[in-house]
C-alpha cells in the first residue's frame, strides 16, 4: 500500500515540475519574442528533399551564424538557397511520420572555424508532405520548430504572403500573433508601411489592386512589424524599381540596426546591401569525395541525375575577404560581383552576337510589326494611360520601364492581344498578320496568336499547362502544327540551353523560382514567334543563367524577332542596347523631372504619362448601402438573419410567409434601402422562387379540386396553395439572408467571431485566409485564360476549354492554400503564445435592438398564421 500511495506522489511532483518548466520556457520565449532578441542560427548536417523529387535540394549543410550577424548567402540559381531559408523558418520537415537511418560523410564546423570530416548515422525523417529531412536546425538553443515567432521570413513570391484582403490587416497580423498590445499595433503598421514606401497607400486598399512590386513591399512590412530576432530575406528586391530597392534596403537596415536582429539575405545582385553585410557565404555543389563543382560544369547534371549532390561552402568571410579572393571564379559560380569589387572583365557590356549581320537593337530592320494609335490602356474599362502612339519593328528590342504599379504589364498584355484596349487600337502590320482577315491581335484565334506573338507572364505558375518540363516546352510548337519529333527536338535544345534538361521529366511546379522563370522563357521561345513579350525575364537568375537568357534574346533579335521586355533590370537594357519606353506618373513634378533628365539624351527614349498609382484612390468598402445595417456588428448581422428566417421553416403556409415578407420589406425600407436596391441585392431569389413554386404546383401534395392532370403531373387546390406559400417563403427567407450577409468584410467577421463568440483563433483566421483565396482565384482564372490563349489553348469549345483550365486552377488553389498556410506560420500564427487583436469588435445597443426585432418578426408571422387557421407544421401531410 505504501508503494501504491508513493507512486502517484512522485508522478504528481514530476508533472508539476514539468509544468513549471514548460511555463518558465514559454515565459522566457515570450519575453525573447516580445523583445525581438537576436538569435544565432545553426544548420547541423542538414538536408531536405522535396516530395516527388529524386534528389536533395540541400544536403549535409553545416553552417553557424552568430546572433546579430548580417550574412549574405550566395550561390547559383537552383542550388537550394530558398530551401535553406525555409528550413531556418521551421517550414520544412514538420510532423515527421517515418524515420530511417542512413550513413553519410559530412563536415562539422569546429569552434576554431575549421571543418573536420566525420562519418555518422543520419536519420531521415519523412514529413506529412512527403519531403525528406536530414540533420537539424537550431535557433539559439531551441530546435527550429519550437522557435515560431522568433524568425521572420520574406518569401520569394510576395503574392503568396498576402493573407487578408485589406492592406493594413496584413501588416497587423504578425504583431497580433506576437501578442503586441492593440495600442501599439497600428503605430507599428504605419511605421513599417512608411519604411517600405507604402505610407501613401490607404490601409483599407484591397491587396488585389496592388502591383507586384507593391505586394513585395507589403510582404516585407508584414515581417518587419513583428520585430523578429532573426530576419530571413529571399530576394526581397527582385521585382522593385530603383526607388523601391532603396526603400526596402533602408527599412531592413533600420530594423537590424535598432533591433540588432540576425539577418540572412539571399539576393543575386547584392550591391545595394553590401554596406550592411558582415559576412558572405558562397555555396557550391560537390560530388561525394570530389572538389566543388561549378554550375557551368557538365558534370553538374550528372550529380543531380545520380543523386550524389551535397551542399558545400565554397567561401566564407567578410565581403572584402570573399570578393577579393583571386582563387574563386565568381562568373563560373554564377555570382554577381558587387560594383565596388568589379574588375573591368566583370562589367556588363553590350552583347555582341555572332552570325547574321548586326542592326541596331534600338531601331531594328525598319520593318514595322506592331503599331498603336491613340491607345488607352487599363483594366475593367478604366484607363490609366491614354493617347499612346508607338511602333515596334522587326529586329528591335524595346524595354518598358518605370516605377512599380505604373502599368507596364497592362501595356504589354494589351500589345500582346491579351487585354482589350480601353480605347484606340493595336494593329499588326501585314508582315505580322500574314493572311489573317483581322489586323487586331485581340481578335485572333489563340493558335494564330501563339504562332505570331508569345508572352512570358510575370507569375510563371500562371503559364504552366503540362505535367512535365519537357511537355511544357513542347506545347506551343505542337499547337501551331509542328510534328512531335520536331517539337521534341526543339524542346530538348532549349532545355539544354537554359540548363534545365536534367529536369525534363520533373513537374514544373517543383522547380525553384529562377528555374521556373527560365522554363517560361524557353516555352515562349519554342513557337518561334515573330513578336516576343517578356515580363521580368531575368527575375531570380544568377549571372550564368542571366547571360544565357540575354544572349538568347539577342540572338532572336538578330533573326528578326521583335522583342518587348517589361523590366527593372537596367543591366539587361544595357547589355541588349534596347530602346527604352518609360511609363511616368502624370503628376507635373514627375513629368518635368523626366523631361529634364532626358533633355540631352541621344537614345530618343519615349515617355508615356500614366495616372499616378498613389493617386488611384479607392473609397472604403461599404458593408451595406444602409447605414443602419452597416453599423451592426458583423456576427450579429449573421445571427440576426438566421433568427429572422429559420423559424419560418416550421410552417409552410402563405399567411406566415406573407406577414414575415411584408415586415422584412418594411424594415429594410425604414433602414434606408430603396426597392430597387433590395431587388438588386436579392435578384437570384426572385429568379429561383418561381421555379420552386412551379415544381410544387405540378408535383406537390394532392388535395381539393383537380385543375389539371397529365401523367405524374397533378395540379390541385392543395398544390396551388403550397406553390404560392413556397414562393413567398423562399422570398421571406432568402431576401433577408442575402441583404444582411452581403457586403460583410471577412476580416471584421472573423474579429467578431473570436472576440464576441469566443471561437478559436486558429479555426476562424484559417478560414478567413481561405475566404481571401476566392478573390485571388478570380484573378488566377483571368490570368490562366490569358496564358492559355497566348499558348494556343483558347480555341476549344467552351466545355472542352473549361475542364483543363479548371484543373489548372485547382492545382493553383492547392498550391496557394499551402503557401498561405506557410505565410501564416512565418508570421507566428499557431504558436503557443496568447494573441491580441488589432481591431476592436464589440456589441452596442443597436445590436441588441436588432436581435429583438429579428425574433419578433417570425413570432408575429407564425402567430398570424395560427389565428388565420393556415398554420401547417412543416408543410403538413
Amino acid at each position: 500500500m505504501a508503494m501504491q500511495t508513493h507512486v502517484p506522489e512522485v508522478n504528481s511532483h514530476t508533472a508539476q515540475k514539468e509544468t513549471e518548466t514548460e511555463q518558465v520556457s514559454l515565459s522566457s520565449r515570450s519575453e525573447a519574442i516580445a523583445a525581438g532578441q537576436a538569435a544565432s542560427l545553426s544548420w547541423r548536417n542538414w538536408g531536405y528533399r522535396h516530395a516527388s523529387r529524386r534528389n536533395f535540394s540541400v544536403r549535409n549543410l553545416n553552417l553557424n551564424i552568430r546572433a546579430g550577424e548580417r550574412v549574405l548567402l550566395l550561390g547559383a540559381s537552383g542550388i537550394g538557397k530558398s530551401t535553406i531559408l525555409e528550413g531556418a523558418a521551421g517550414l520544412l520537415g514538420v510532423d515527421a511520420v517515418e524515420a530511417t537511418p542512413t550513413e553519410s560523410s559530412h563536415s562539422v564546423e569546429s569552434s576554431d572555424s575549421h571543418s573536420q570530416s566525420t562519418t555518422q548515422s543520419t536519420t531521415q525523417l519523412i514529413d506529412s508532405d512527403g519531403g525528406t529531412t536530414e540533420g537539424s536546425i537550431y535557433v539559439g538553443d531551441q530546435p527550429v520548430y519550437d522557435a515560431i515567432g522568433r524568425v521572420g521570413l520574406v518569401l520569394q513570391d510576395p503574392d503568396a504572403q498576402t493573407i487578408f484582403q485589406r492592406l493594413g490587416d496584413n501588416v497587423a497580423f504578425g504583431p497580433e500573433n506576437m501578442n503586441v498590445p492593440r495600442t501599439q499595433i497600428w503605430k507599428r503598421v504605419e511605421a513599417c508601411l512608411h519604411e517600405v514606401g507604402l505610407d501613401d497607400v490607404q490601409l483599407h486598399r484591397s491587396t488585389t489592386h496592388l502591383s507586384g512590386g507593391q505586394m513585395q513591399r507589403l510582404a516585407l512590412a508584414g515581417v518587419l512589424a513583428m520585430r523578429p530576432g532573426v530576419l530571413l530575406l529571399d530576394e526581397p528586391t527582385a521585382n522593385l524599381d530603383p526607388d523601391g530597392v532603396r526603400q526596402i534596403v533602408g527599412a531592413v537596415r533600420n530594423v537590424v540596426d535598432t533591433q540588432h536582429a540576425t539577418m540572412v539575405l539571399v539576393e543575386h545582385k547584392a550591391e545595394p546591401w553590401i554596406d550592411m553585410i558582415d559576412r558572405v557565404v558562397v555555396l557550391g555543389l560537390e560530388r561525394e569525395g570530389t572538389s566543388p563543382v561549378k554550375p557551368s560544369d557538365p558534370s553538374t547534371d550528372e550529380i543531380s541525375r545520380k543523386g550524389f549532390r551535397r551542399t558545400v561552402i565554397v567561401a566564407d568571410g567578410t565581403p572584402d575577404e570573399v570578393f577579393t579572393d583571386t582563387t574563386l571564379d565568381f562568373a563560373a559560380l554564377g555570382i554577381w560581383m558587387p560594383r565596388r569589387y568589379r574588375k573591368a572583365t566583370d562589367e556588363i557590356r553590350r552583347v555582341h552576337g555572332e552570325g547574321k549581320p548586326d542592326t541596331s537593337a534600338q531601331v531594328g530592320t525598319g520593318t514595322t510589326m506592331l503599331t498603336t494609335r491613340d491607345l488607352a490602356i487599363g483594366r475593367h474599362g478604366q484607363a490609366i494611360a491614354e493617347h499612346i502612339n508607338l511602333e515596334f519593328a522587326q529586329g528591335q528590342i524595346t524595354a518598358l520601364v518605370g516605377a512599380n504599379g505604373v502599368g507596364k504589364s497592362t501595356l504589354s498584355m494589351t500589345l500582346a492581344g491579351l487585354l482589350k484596349p480601353v480605347n484606340g487600337t493595336v494593329r499588326a502590320t501585314p508582315e505580322l498578320a500574314g493572311n489573317l482577315k483581322s489586323d487586331d491581335p485581340h481578335a485572333w484565334k489563340s493558335t494564330d496568336l501563339a504562332s505570331r506573338i508569345s508572352y512570358v507572364f510575370q507569375n510563371p505558375e500562371h503559364q504552366f499547362a503540362k505535367g512535365t518540363v519537357l511537355e511544357e516546352v513542347m506545347l506551343a510548337p505542337l499547337k501551331i502544327g509542328m510534328d512531335e519529333a520536331q517539337a521534341h527536338s526543339i524542346a530538348r535544345k532549349l532545355l539544354e540551353r537554359f540548363n534545365l534538361l536534367q529536369y525534363a521529366k520533373a513537374n514544373p511546379y517543383t522547380l525553384s523560382g529562377g528555374e521556373k522563370r527560365r522554363l517560361t522563357v524557353a516555352s515562349a521561345m519554342a513557337a518561334a514567334p515573330k513578336v516576343l513579350l517578356l515580363d521580368e525575364p531575368t527575375f531570380g537568375q544568377d549571372r550564368c543563367t542571366w547571360m544565357q537568357i540575354v544572349r538568347y534574346i539577342d540572338s532572336l533579335r538578330r533573326e528578326g524577332v521583335c522583342i518587348i521586355v517589361v523590366t527593372h533590370d537596367l543591366e539587361m537594357v544595357t547589355a541588349l542596347d534596347a530602346r527604352v519606353v518609360e511609363l511616368v506618373p502624370s503628376s507635373s513634378d514627375s513629368e518635368q523631372a523626366w523631361k529634364a533628365e532626358h533633355a540631352n539624351s541621344q537614345t530618343h527614349d519615349d515617355m508615356i504619362a500614366v495616372s499616378d498609382a498613389e493617386d488611384r484612390r479607392e473609397p472604403p468598402r461599404q458593408s451595406s448601402h444602409s447605414r443602419f445595417i452597416a453599423a451592426l456588428n458583423p456576427a450579429i448581422r449573421l445571427i440576426g438573419a438566421m433568427m429572422m428566417t429559420i423559424p419560418l421553416l416550421l410552417s409552410l403556409d402563405w399567411v406566415s410567409a406573407s406577414v414575415a415578407l411584408g415586415l422584412e420589406l418594411l424594415g429594410f425600407l425604414c433602414a434606408g434601402l430603396s426597392p430597387w436596391r433590395i431587388l438588386t441585392y436579392s435578384w437570384p431569389i426572385f429568379v429561383g422562387a418561381p421555379g420552386a413554386a412551379l415544381a410544387v404546383l405540378l408535383y406537390g401534395k394532392v388535395g381539393g379540386d383537380t385543375w389539371w392532370q397529365w401523367g405524374m403531373i397533378h395540379v390541385t387546390d392543395r398544390s396551388a396553395t403550397l406553390a404560392i406559400a413556397t414562393a413567398i417563403r423562399i422570398l421571406a427567407i432568402g431576401i433577408p439572408a442575402i441583404i444582411m450577409v452581403f457586403g460583410i468584410d471577412a476580416t471584421d467577421l472573423a474579429d467578431s467571431f473570436t472576440q464576441i463568440l469566443h471561437l478559436p483563433d486558429r479555426f476562424v483566421y484559417g478560414g478567413l485566409a481561405g475566404i481571401r483565396l476566392f478573390s485571388v482565384l478570380q484573378d488566377d482564372w483571368a490570368a490562366l485564360t490569358s496564358s492559355r490563349r497566348s499558348r494556343g489553348l483558347g480555341d476549344e469549345n467552351a466545355v472542352a476549354a473549361f475542364f483543363p483550365q479548371a484543373f489548372a486552377l485547382l492545382v493553383l488553389s492547392i498550391r496557394r492554400s499551402t503557401m498561405l498556410a506557410t505565410a501564416m506560420e512565418t508570421r507566428g500564427f499557431g504558436s503557443a503564445l496568447p494573441r491580441s487583436h488589432a481591431r476592436v469588435s464589440r456589441l452596442r445597443g443597436i445590436d441588441y435592438g436588432f436581435l429583438i426585432l429579428c425574433v419578433l418578426i417570425p413570432i408575429a408571422a407564425l402567430v398570424a398564421a395560427a389565428f388565420a387557421g393556415s398554420y401547417v407544421f412543416l408543410g403538413g401531410r
